[in-house]
């Protein structure tokens, strides 16, 4: 039996079938892929939105996390502006530089007409009161204040009756009051007298211990000579303040000659003319008028002199040898001036002292 040869193998076709199997195992694999369960697919696309969804979250939260860190921040700092009503306003928790407000004066009127065009423009600055969380205790701003109760007053709206505000945390009362001397210090519009007399109230409340405490602590940032200015009208509140109707126009000049003479203990020549007067002076220039008389001695105290000092009393000694003492005294203070020993030793001096001490004792 002859056996049949086959013929030559046709590389192409290998190939052909080869890619075609290839092929087709491919889209077998996809297609069953493709047939999965509905339920796989929708967990699975579900497991993914849902951690998209959590990375969000936790951004959004460590960004809301940054804000309000910075929130406390700047609020303990007291750089959030916030919108107050007046009544939650205490404006005299603090000592306040300022007897009264000149309603009739043109800046007053000036800045009302600024808060009614444009309103508030710069906040007050407040802190929480320590006795009721609601309420605010006024550190600065006491014009603004005071001018938009007016305008709320006289007008009615509701634009009027808030206050922005700088809520600060409860600062020391020493602070506050240095902050509200700062910011009227820029203003410029507080007499000598009232700055005079905010030191004559640090002490009096327990702020500080002494009246240069206070001229050093509430107007550090004052030139010296500012500082003695202010030194003068604290005496004139001293001795004065009861009996003053218009103190705040009390001139720099005036007020440093009616100083001296307080510290020359002529107060109660003043005070006596004061306290006689049965009403008020019909205005500052009528009171400024007195005052100059008195430290001119003029007027009703041309006849009060300046007492004289008393003569003073002169007395000689001489002893033998040489000796000689001569004793000095006036207004109940004695100098004795002792001549004529001679005297090398620290301890016969010493000695000397105490005998003559002695003698003076019997």
């Amino acid at each position: 039996m002859t056996r049949k040869r086959l013929g030559a193998v046709d590389k192409d076709a290998v190939s052909t079938l080869r890619s075609v199997a290839e092929k087709t195992a491919a889209e077998r694999r996809g297609g069953s892929a493709s047939k999965a369960p509905p339920i796989a697919q929708v967990a699975g696309g579900a497991a993914r939105s849902l951690e998209d969804e959590i990375l969000r979250l936790r951004k959004d939260r460590d960004t809301l996390k940054g804000d309000a860190d910075a929130w406390r921040t700047a609020h303990t700092a007291g750089l959030v502006i916030v919108q107050i009503e007046l009544d939650r306003i205490d404006d005299h928790a603090y000592a306040r530089d300022r007897r009264y407000l000149d309603h009739d004066g043109e800046a007053w009127h000036e800045l009302k007409d600024s808060l009614r065009a444009r309103g508030q423009q710069t906040p007050i600055e407040v802190t929480v009161s320590d006795e009721d969380p609601m309420t605010y205790r006024l550190v600065s701003g006491f014009r603004r204040l005071s001018a938009l109760r007016e305008l709320r007053s006289e007008t009615g709206e509701d634009r009027f009756a808030t206050v922005k505000a700088l809520v600060a945390e409860r600062p020391e009362t020493v602070d506050a009051m240095v902050a509200m001397v700062e910011e009227n210090e820029i203003r410029q519009d507080v007499s000598f007298y009232e700055r005079g007399r905010i030191c004559c109230l640090a002490v009096e409340h327990g702020v500080v211990e002494t009246v240069d405490d206070a001229i050093q602590t509430l107007f550090a940032n004052s030139s010296r000579n500012r500082r003695y200015k202010i030194r003068n009208f604290t005496l004139i509140h001293q001795h004065l303040a009861p009996y003053l109707d218009y103190p705040e126009a009390i001139g720099e000049r005036l007020g440093a000659r009616l100083a001296q003479a307080l510290k020359e203990g002529r107060g109660d020549e003043l005070t006596a003319v004061l306290a006689d007067r049965g009403e008020k002076f019909a205005d500052a220039s009528e009171e400024t008028a007195l005052l100059d008389a008195f430290v001119e001695r003029k007027g009703v105290f041309s006849g009060k002199r300046k007492p004289q000092k008393p003569e003073a009393l002169t007395v000689d000694w001489q002893g033998q040898g040489g000796l000689r003492l001569k004793a000095k005294a006036r207004g109940g203070r004695v100098t004795l001036e002792l001549s004529g020993l001679e005297i090398r030793d620290e301890a016969a001096l010493e000695e000397l002292l105490i005998r003559i001490g002695a003698a003076a004792e019997t």
